[in-house]
């Protein structure tokens, strides 16, 4: 509010304004690295346990600047050279090296570093630091914040070293499969370089140097290009020779040739550390490397069951989500909670990363791929039991469990895909994050009013998993807690819990195990007497042990029948699976809660049924076609909704011909006392509205591999909007890389249609970051001629513009042309696709516009934003306007402020 903290000048007398201190004011404190390098950030003159008795942790949730130097040695003779160096920060949301913004390691993955080139000398390092308490947690007082930061100046022995790096730093950047039994379990692993030159590199080739006796590699993606300055994580296929020695270490290091510049085409080269392939046994638990939604190569570790003989049928799979923070393969205590089971599966899925999505969006597609990749290709079985029904995983019959972070997603995973649900432990779940981590004291809240809120909210109310409980109805839940637990206290477990049994008018319906005393963690909170007798009760099957093999054929893992009646509810069909074999496809009002209410009169004579609907805000749902679904469901003989009856075919599977589960019911807008709804077979209204994969928020356009477009137009631009463009570009590239571990490409948009990536049978199949508006990128002219907007910007007249069509609702338009101003936008691309438009009428204005890119969860992002020149104070208070499309991707006024 006063020019920004880093316009201020070092004053220990100076004072500044803060509610958290006593008398209301801070000073400047001094403080000094420990010996790890972490910085500490305490004030323990506030009073914390004081405020915190009527505020709880939300005073905790405290925002400070940090500020010092460093001085940057010359590399060479030439003083004036710039040195080239890489630099990130920990534990902090982002940093400034003098004038330019970067984004932080906020939950230190230790993954990624930015490159620099700095000239020689002194240097400003201003750092945002943020006491979160889902790292730091809320107990300790005064609250820990610390971060770190680390510099080094890019060295180099040859000419690949110059240009690029093989990523060695934290955990995610060699993902590796084992081998089990001399079978290597997944077909590619994946390894990051990192470009540190100044100029575009081409990968052209990958080989063994060490240890190319006993394996073979090769690139899946030949010719693939990095940008200066950005991750990307390569996927290498990789196989073992047929006359290996398994009794050796599998040790082997890669080279990767590349060609540098897009003129001349030089060449060099970069080898990795030595890397080793882990041995297991069949029966132990190991490492499956899989292709992930975009492409890019996960892991999850798996326990195969000891007896697949002993069933005739598909075996079940428990899913076991992990805590924050938690890297699946380095967490020992993890992978040694569950143990084998005969007839179960378990997965440990990673949701891409020790944070990932919080187990959402992105996160849970990266659990559904990993399910299916066992399911289709069986990595590390031997190939004497792939025959065996009883070994092959049944992707839709899932056991949930989960603990902490993975507890709330084990609570998300069964209420927003409750059809794949068998039963559910969530253990030490808390319920969303705005209760786990209060919003309560943003210093936005001052400078916004209550239906701006309510706007940006909705952004992440479908991941409020209370809202969803009516959709647990039926399936058996016991969730753990530790009464004493003081980093997700019992209360969250207790309030779900009781929403569950109050959804199914059933107190014994969702169970409470609380063990008093214990905490977060404890001996048996996930394999304790209780909770075994929980996965036997409902999984029909028990842990692996040395007694004689039952091989009499049994049915285990079954999903419980539907209930006769049942309340759906979902805030965004996107992100939610079918419930009651039921899948809602599109709402009246987007992002506004919608409802269908299900009776089921079953006519057990004639082994048929009566299916009464009430819907709220329905626009289109329809009966999901997965064969164990239509067998739960049984025979129909009639379906009404909202007092619309339509009778089925003699056989229950069709209606006037029509299969049941090849239509959708579409509410009309006919006029009154018409039928209201209609049974239609038609795809067209997929082309032109939007549907589960195009239904948005901006987060969304992270579940699909990624294009980051920059305009050329930029060159007609002041020199400060061309370098804010490409920083922003590489800001956007960095994020998706050190939150998800995802792979972006950045090209021109000259570049985007000399490759033809507009036309590219793949493209279905791919999302779009486009910085710059229509008149500085001509990718973001195709994608706005689709479909009329009615938000729209024009930087060469300095103007956002929100200007609704003629409607019921008198709205006027409104221009917006302070200097500052931004736009972030989501627009469709293609009939499948996403694309988000970020822009500014100047570089104030991108920049700020930037910022609220979805980089990872809990961030208030809805379809569209136009940021003002305040926002750098007033936070949220500093939009402009912001809302929702609605199904035809026109302005909603409903949904708009």
């Amino acid at each position: 509010a006063k020019g920004g903290f880093r316009s201020l000048e070092y004053d220990s007398e100076a004072w500044y304004p803060s509610e958290l201190a006593r008398f209301g004011s801070v000073t400047w404190n001094s403080t000094k690295q420990d010996d790890e390098g972490w910085v500490h950030v305490i004030y323990p003159d506030v009073e914390w346990k004081f405020n915190g008795m009527f505020m709880g942790w939300s005073f905790n949730q405290y925002q400070a600047w940090a500020r010092s130097s460093f001085v940057v040695s010359s590399s060479s003779t030439q003083s004036n050279d710039l040195v080239p160096v890489t630099i990130q920060c920990t534990n902090v949301g982002d940093f400034y090296v003098d004038d330019e913004r970067l984004s932080g390691d906020w939950y230190g993955y230790g993954l990624t570093r930015h490159v620099l080139r700095l000239a020689p000398g002194s240097h400003t390092l201003a750092v945002r630091v943020a006491h979160e308490v889902r790292i730091f947690g809320g107990v300790i007082l005064p609250p820990p914040s610390k971060f770190r930061c680390d510099l080094e100046v890019v060295v180099s022995e040859t000419e690949g070293e110059a240009h690029v790096q093989v990523v060695r730093e934290g955990h995610g950047g060699v993902i590796l499969m084992d081998v089990v039994d001399g079978v290597v379990a997944g077909e590619f692993i994946s390894v990051a370089l990192r470009n540190v030159g100044t100029e575009s590199v081409r990968i052209t080739r990958v080989k063994v140097v060490q240890g190319s006796e006993r394996v073979m590699a090769q690139l899946r993606d030949p010719e693939l290009i990095i940008s200066p300055t950005v991750h990307r994580p390569l996927a290498i296929q990789l196989a073992l020779k047929d006359d290996v020695d398994l009794g050796e270490r599998l040790e082997f290091s890669l080279e990767f040739s590349f060609e540098i510049g897009h003129g001349n085409h030089r060449k060099a080269s970069v080898r990795s550390d030595v890397f080793e392939l882990a041995q297991k046994k069949w029966g132990e638990i190991y490492k499956y490397t899989f292709t992930d939604f975009d492409g890019t190569v996960h892991y999850a570790a798996t326990f195969p069951p000891s007896r697949p003989q002993a069933i005739s049928t598909s075996a079940p799979i428990l899913v076991a989500l992990h805590g924050a923070g938690r890297e699946v393969e380095n967490s020992a205590f993890w992978l040694q909670e569950y143990q084998q089971r005969e007839n179960t599966w378990i997965v440990l899925p990673t949701g891409r990363s020790p944070w990932g999505y919080d187990w959402h969006g992105a996160s849970i597609k990266n659990v559904m791929n990993a399910l299916e990749a066992l399911a289709r290709d069986l990595p590390g079985v031997p190939a004497e039991l792939r025959g065996l029904a009883g070994i092959r995983p049944d992707p839709e019959r899932l056991f949930i469990a989960g603990h902490s972070n993975g507890g709330q997603g084990a609570w998300f995973l069964t209420t927003h895909y409750p059809d794949k649900a068998i039963a559910a432990t969530p253990a030490a779940g808390y319920v969303n994050i705005k209760q786990y981590a209060p919003y309560s004291n943003w210093v936005s809240n001052s400078y916004t009013d209550s239906y701006l809120q309510g706007i940006l909210g909705s952004a992440i109310a479908e991941f409020d998993n209370d809202v969803h409980m009516s959709n647990t109805v039926g399936i058996p839940i016991l969730a753990r807690a530790g009464s004493a637990d003081d980093n997700v206290p019992p209360f969250s477990s207790r309030k779900m819990v009781r929403l569950g049994q109050e959804n199914a008018h059933n107190r014994s319906a969702v169970r409470l195990s609380e063990i008093a005393g214990e905490g977060h963690w404890f001996t048996g909170i996930l394999h304790g007497t209780i909770m075994q007798e929980f996965l036997r009760k409902h999984l029909n099957d028990d842990l692996a042990s040395s007694g004689p093999n039952d091989l009499s054929p049994r049915e285990v893992g079954a999903c419980p029948p539907f209930p006769s009646y049942f309340e759906i509810t979902t805030i965004n069909p996107g992100g939610m699976g079918s419930k009651g074999g039921i899948q809602i496809e599109q709402l009246q009002i987007p992002f506004r809660k919608g409802t269908i209410k299900v009776k089921i009169q079953n006519n057990h004579r004639m082994a048929s049924s009566v299916w009464n609907m009430h819907t709220t805000n329905i626009r289109r749902f329809g009966f999901a076609g997965a064969s164990s679904l239509v067998q739960r469901r049984g025979q129909i003989d009639q379906v009404v909704i909202d007092g619309d009856i339509f009778k089925l075919d003699e056989g229950g599977e069709t209606i006037g011909g029509v299969m049941l589960t090849d239509g959708v019911f579409v509410k009309n807008h006919g006029n009154k006392g018409s039928r209201k709804w209609t049974l239609s077979t038609s795809n067209q209204w997929l082309e032109t509205e939007r549907h589960r994969e195009t239904y948005g928020p901006a987060i969304q356009v992270l579940e699909k591999k990624l294009v980051i477009v920059i305009g050329n137009g930029f060159e007609d631009y002041p020199p400060a909007d061309q370098r804010t463009a490409q920083r922003v570009a590489r800001l956007v590239a960095h994020d998706v890389y050190q939150y998800g571990r995802g792979d972006v490409e950045i090209v021109t948009d000259t570049e985007y249609f000399e490759r033809s990536l507009d036309k590219e049978e793949g493209d279905q199949k791919r999302n779009l970051v486009l910085v710059g508006d229509a008149h500085q990128n001509k990718v973001t002219n195709l994608v706005l001629s689709q479909t009329r907007s009615e938000v729209t910007m024009h930087s060469r007249l300095g103007v956002v513009s929100v200007h609704p069509e003629p409607s019921a609702f008198e709205i006027e338009g409104r221009d917006f042309k302070e200097p500052g101003t931004g736009l972030l936008m989501t627009r469709p691309w293609g009939s499948r696709n996403l694309a988000v438009i970020i822009a500014g009428i100047d570089a104030q204005g991108l920049e700020t516009a930037a910022r609220l890119f979805p980089k990872r969860t809990g961030l208030l992002v809805p379809d569209w934003i136009v940021t003002g020149p305040e926002m750098p104070w007033k936070g949220a208070g500093g939009i402009l306007a912001a809302g929702f499309w609605g199904n035809h991707w026109e302005y909603q006024p409903l949904m708009s402020a």
